[in-house]
């Protein structure tokens, strides 16, 4: 008796641990194209963020609005 409770503990351990640690997140962003070209102006004019920084950033966000528009 004794072992089959410790054996389920341990099943029951494993299980709730199995989800712990996981690097999985999902990020929804409702933002519109416009609204994330002026955040990205805004954070280049206050010094948050390099010219280089500023580039890549603004690619993606095109892509991603180009990729939103098409679907």
């Amino acid at each position: 008796m004794n072992r089959t409770v410790i054996l389920a503990s341990l099943a029951v351990a494993c299980l709730a641990l199995g989800g712990c640690g996981s690097s999985t997140r999902v990020v929804q962003n409702n933002e519109t194209c416009g609204k994330q070209m002026t955040d990205l102006q805004d954070a280049l004019a206050s010094g948050a963020m390099s010219q280089h920084e500023y580039d890549r950033a603004r690619r993606v966000a095109i892509e991603r609005c180009n990729t939103k528009d098409t679907h």
